[in-house]
């Protein structure tokens, strides 16, 4: 088991003469003083010890509270879902009737789970499950060159029960499950070259998402990513358990400044002799690398593409010919650094000549909010028309991607907004025809709920509605044309009692918003207080969604109020984000949080010598250089995984904000958080990192210690052996938890006896 390592700071003995540095001391009060503190003492461990296995309780508690188990619609009016006990159910919302597919006992070893979960979205795995599952008649996917390979990803068809799959790279595709395997793709190439899948800096930076092919509407096509690393250098990550020697893992991860992975977009013809294209991008960047962040079928022959320069400023949306390769341009647009659309997937009209995007127009001089536009796709350039939504529009509609949603039939548009408050996403609807009447589907729609996601039908005919807060998480599905009949899958009721107070600071003449959760009854009392500091440059911390992990729990357990805060940068901001410097990647934000910090120590309930805060990643890098730029105004941080040094960091992320290296040298010099560990040498912080860690690498700690134990600095230090970024093993996790919770909590107590020597000092300076 890893160990809290504290290295202790040289601090001089200094032995002092009481007639040169002050009167004498009150002696007899100070010994009555130490008894009552030792009794108050031992009543607060005892307190503590029987206080643990409620602690563990609440610990696992909101594990429970997540929504996983998310109702799949396999047809109009029939959904499939997973109870927590993992058995599946299907659900037909016209009798109103459950029906039992499988229970849990069928499923036997993990592929067995995985193989679920892939035949889970459509309506042709029921037949497959009736009679392979139940039956327990497995097809197994194995490429017809070898007999022993990995599968990497497999997914369903639109038409039938084709089938496609990808091995060792390469694509494989079965016009249905019992038909001869046909081979899409032979450039796969382990380390090097990957079709249909991404690799890590498109999973985690560009797409966001693994699968990396779309399938045309009417199954005749299939468009794939071809990405290759051959000149992109290798990242070793070691493991060290399990064997006499480490086990040394290598892939591609382009740092700032190196060779980025080229990237190929190719469309094949399934229907007859398979026949591939290959999409040629637009010439807007010249020879430079360029990203593929987007992909879309507009048709069965067209398909819409974003492809984004290599420092990410600006973008083409092109419509490219499946048939023939060829791309027009259609919208050109420089890249808010601050707002996160890159993957942002255009709606096209039923003919395709419109098609539709949030783009920022200017309303007064509070400078620009985000509307729906229409734009012509038989015009190049910047035409297009703004449907007045008078609010901030953003698009989440789909669970995973980014778009606006046409009911084609009746020509409405489907949109989550911010109109209600920033701090909240309902659903709208809105005619595109005439004057973009919209209403609000969802306002007043459930108690206690007011950030939403949202997921529809093929037709558009019902939704499932995820409430996330500020209630207690909820799923249900409704009729779309009347939202108020639904069938819930309510989660496990569970008692909430943190206050969430909502509310906004002016700082240099920006309103910058925070948010408070407290715990019950905190008028009377004067709280320690957590700073939560996110980890993602223009994210949105202040939410009513819910929320309940080990933060809540130290504060339900240790009466420690939370906080966080929304940045000048974040997503729904009403002002011009575009013009702030996104070279000064931290001392904008850093500044927000120190003036966020001063404004709550101002209030009658919070502990002003009693704060600290806490990070992750890029949230982990902010928190430390907090610490940095005060002198001791935190008692302590705890910072997991933090970036040090971003010329070590993803090219995609440090260049997107930075620029490149050879070109912004002071940018990066300046953002380092190395340069400013002299500043640590007199703070108290825990630093946490998995070694196994291929997102912030143990390098960017590695040399942080480094320079650490050279200045003699006062930090603490957890490792978790071959744990990532993201903690897998259930042990791992329930021990970070813990050590958070007891760190936080030794470093927040109330001490009786520093408040009565710091009682005495102030009548001292007061005398």
């Amino acid at each position: 088991m890893s160990i809290i390592r504290t290295v202790p700071q040289k601090v001089p003995l200094i032995v002092a003469d009481s007639d040169k540095f002050g009167p004498p001391r009150n002696w007899k009060g100070i010994g009555i003083a130490m008894v009552v503190i030792l009794a108050v003492m031992s009543l607060v461990l005892l307190s503590v010890v029987l206080e643990m296995p409620f602690m563990e309780h609440l610990i696992q508690q909101y594990e429970t509270l997540t929504v996983k188990s998310c109702p799949s619609f396999v047809s109009e009016n029939e959904v499939v879902l997973k109870t927590r006990e993992g058995h599946i159910l299907s659900h037909d919302m016209l009798s109103n009737l459950t029906f039992s597919l499988l229970d849990n006992s069928t499923l036997v070893g993990d592929s067995s789970k995985e193989y679920l979960s892939l035949l889970l979205s459509t309506l042709k795995w029921l037949v497959c499950v009736c009679v392979c599952v139940c039956h327990r008649h497995f097809v197994e996917l194995t490429p017809p060159e070898k007999d022993t390979a990995v599968l990497q990803y497999a997914a369903w068809g639109p038409q039938g029960s084709q089938l496609v799959y990808v091995f060792e790279n390469d694509i494989y595709y079965q016009p249905d499950v019992s038909s001869r395997t046909m081979r899409l793709s032979s450039t796969g190439r382990e380390e090097t070259v990957v079709n249909g899948v991404t690799d890590w800096t498109y999973e985690e930076e560009i797409l966001l998402t693994y699968p990396a092919l779309w399938w045309s509407v009417d199954g005749a096509r299939l468009a794939y990513l071809t990405i290759n690393n051959s000149a992109t250098p290798l990242m070793e990550i070691p493991h060290f358990l399990g064997g006499t020697y480490p086990l040394n893992i290598l892939y591609p991860y382009p740092k700032a400044g190196s060779n980025l992975p080229s990237v190929s977009l190719f469309v094949v013809n399934l229907y007859g002799p398979a026949h591939t294209v290959e999409i040629i991008p637009p010439e807007f960047h010249g020879a430079g690398d360029c990203y593929i962040s987007m992909v879309n079928w507009i048709s069965s022959t067209q398909l819409a593409v974003r492809w984004l320069n290599r420092v990410q400023n600006e973008s083409v949306l092109s419509v490219c010919e499946a048939t023939t390769g060829a791309c027009s341009k259609k919208y050109k647009m420089a890249m808010d650094f601050w707002q996160d659309l890159q993957q942002e997937v255009p709606l096209f009209s039923t003919d395709g000549s419109v098609f539709y995007l949030t783009l920022p127009a200017k309303q007064g001089a509070r400078g620009e909010f985000r509307h729906i536009a229409s734009l012509s796709t038989q015009v190049s350039g910047r035409s297009f028309n703004f449907f007045n939504c008078f609010s901030i529009v953003l698009c989440f509609c789909k669970i995973k991607e980014r778009g606006l949603l046409i009911h084609k039939s009746k020509k409405n548009s489907y949109f989550l907004s911010t109109e209600e408050s920033r701090q909240s996403r309902h659903l709208y609807s809105a005619e595109l025809e005439g004057e973009f009447r919209r209403h609000c589907l969802t306002c007043h729609l459930i108690d206690h709920c007011s950030f939403f996601r949202v997921h529809f039908s093929p037709n558009l005919t019902h939704f499932s509605l995820y409430c996330l807060g500020p209630g207690v998480p909820k799923v249900t599905i409704h009729r779309t044309a009347d939202p108020s009949s639904e069938y819930s899958c309510t989660m496990k009721a569970f008692s909430h009692t943190l206050w969430d107070l909502m509310g906004l600071f002016s700082f240099n003449f920006l309103d910058l918003h925070i948010k408070l959760s407290l715990p019950p009854g905190f008028e009377g009392n004067v709280h320690a207080l957590l700073v939560l500091v996110d980890g993602s440059p223009g994210s949105q911390s202040v939410t009513e969604e819910f929320s309940l992990d080990w933060p809540e729990v130290l504060s339900s357990t240790s009466n420690v109020a939370l906080a966080w805060l929304d940045c000048r940068n974040r997503v729904s901001r009403p002002q011009r984000s575009s013009t702030l410097d996104h070279r000064k990647l931290d001392s904008l934000r850093v500044k927000d949080q120190l003036a966020a910090v001063e404004w709550l120590m101002q209030l009658p309930y919070i502990d002003r010598k009693r704060i600290s805060v806490y990070g992750k990643a890029f949230g982990g890098y902010l928190s430390l250089k907090m610490l940095a730029a005060t002198n001791q105004l935190f008692k302590c941080g705890a910072a997991m995984a933090p970036i040090t040094d971003f010329k070590l960091y993803s090219a995609a992320f440090s260049e997107r904000y930075l620029g490149l290296p050879e070109k912004e040298e002071h940018a990066y010099m300046a953002a380092s958080l190395l340069e400013d560990v002299p500043k640590l040498k007199d703070e108290q912080f825990l630093l946490l990192h998995g070694s196994a860690d291929a997102k912030v690498h143990f390098q960017h700690s590695a040399e942080l210690l480094s320079r650490l134990v050279k200045v003699e600095a006062n930090y603490s230090l957890q490792l978790y052996p071959d744990e990532g970024h993201a903690l897998k093993q259930e042990q791992s996790i329930q021990h970070l938890h813990r050590t958070l919770l007891h760190y936080l909590q030794n470093c927040l107590k109330h001490d009786p006896f520093l408040s009565y020597l710091e009682e005495e000092e102030e009548e001292d300076e007061d005398d």
